[in-house]
């Protein structure tokens, strides 16, 4: 398991409701960071394979490696700056929002995860937390950490917040 002593993010807590914020800023424009974050071509390099349409009302389909494959739907698109979709789980649909801004000379990127459960809420911060670590270093032209060993690692992190 990777050495993983900080977190890029913080999950908030109201009752059973569990929310994974991340504010990151990247030494990148804007409209680079939009691309990468929305991009299939690019979100396959740092996240998963996506299919679908990724507009206002769009469905589209996250193909992670290991089976799961959400058919998830855009419920805003305010190109270039502002994607919400919903991300189904069983019966409930957590809500995702990317949101990017000029930040200096770079640009800042707000990612929250809503309505997942406590029971979700370790692994799925721990998920996005590996995931912009990916993204991190897809932007510095880096290879990317292994994502199992940092995972493994955030989620003991994670697990110990809530």
């Amino acid at each position: 398991m990777a050495d993983v002593r900080e977190m890029l993010g913080r999950i908030d807590r109201s009752g059973e409701q569990v929310v994974a914020v991340f504010d990151r800023h990247y030494d990148t424009s804007p409209s680079d960071l939009w691309e990468a974050c929305t991009d299939p071509v690019r979100l396959e390099r740092w996240f998963a394979p996506v299919s679908g349409e990724l507009r206002p009302d769009g469905d589209f389909t996250i193909h992670f490696d290991d089976e799961d494959s959400p058919r998830c739907r855009v419920v805003t698109c305010e190109a270039p700056r502002l994607l919400v979709w919903e991300w189904p789980h069983g019966e409930v649909r957590s809500l995702v929002t990317v949101e990017v801004t000029g930040a200096g000379e770079g640009a800042w990127l707000g990612l929250r995860h809503e309505r997942l459960t406590p029971a979700q809420g370790a692994g799925y911060a721990a998920g996005w937390d590996t995931y912009l670590r990916c993204l991190d270093a897809e932007l510095a032209g880096d290879p990317a950490p292994d994502w199992a060993d940092t995972w493994g690692g955030l989620n003991e992190l994670y697990a110990a917040e809530l």
